[in-house]
């Protein structure tokens, strides 16, 4: 504090005017430009693949993000609750057969799985053990029609949304939905989605929500 107290009062002002000028890149600007700032201040890291499958075009925001948080596990899970040494019943509310945690709510518990497994078949996913890693690499793997994989990230998407919300309503506000009752705010919330960006692209909206309804579950 000394040293600074005694580099200030030793500064010697010039008489000559002083102008400011903008250079955010090296260069003189007359902009300001909020998205490049961001992204000079921001921290750089690697591209990851999972980008692709969360932050969707025309997906849901609060469903892309709470995508985002579940595949960091960073949602509040009882096991993470547990290490931060805090007393809470470990059980998972959707079954309480098992722990909860990210990978058991997503989707080894019997409730979740019910619901995946029958989107997953509706979406023409391989059939395979839904565990949190396979699930993702089906997803990563997904080609062909770029409809059928939009609806099959945003059917996914959802899924995840609306199981951490039944987890969270059942824990804090002791109510009940079934996988049934899921299913439907599912396909309601795919439906409305599509329904959304009709104005801005008629032709996706409707071959979207044509796709929708043509595939069958059975």
């Amino acid at each position: 504090m000394e040293e600074l107290q005694y580099f200030m009062s030793n500064i010697s002002l010039s008489s000559t005017p002083v102008s400011l000028e903008w250079r955010p890149e090296g260069k003189p600007s007359t902009k300001f430009v909020s998205s490049m700032i961001y992204e000079l201040i921001r921290q750089h890291q690697p591209l990851v693949d999972w980008h692709r499958i969360i932050w969707i075009k025309r997906g849901i925001p609060k469903h892309n993000y709470l995508a985002y948080l579940i595949n960091l596990n960073r949602c509040p899970t009882k096991d993470r609750l547990i290490a931060w040494h805090l007393e809470v019943d470990p059980m998972c509310p959707l079954c309480n057969r098992e722990p909860e945690s990210r990978n058991h709510l997503f989707f080894e518990c019997q409730f979740s799985t019910q619901i995946w497994s029958q989107l997953a078949t509706k979406l023409r996913l391989p059939q395979t053990l839904p565990t949190w890693d396979r699930v993702l690499q089906s997803l990563l793997a997904l080609s062909g029609d770029k409809h059928l994989k939009y609806l099959t990230l945003l059917a996914w998407q959802s899924t995840l949304y609306e199981i951490w919300s039944e987890r969270n309503t059942r824990l804090h506000r002791n109510s009940y939905r079934s996988a049934d009752n899921l299913l439907k705010r599912i396909d309601s919330t795919i439906r409305d989605r599509i329904s959304a960006f009709r104005y801005q692209n008629n032709l996706t909206a409707s071959s979207c929500l044509q796709l929708w309804f043509s595939l069958d579950p059975n």
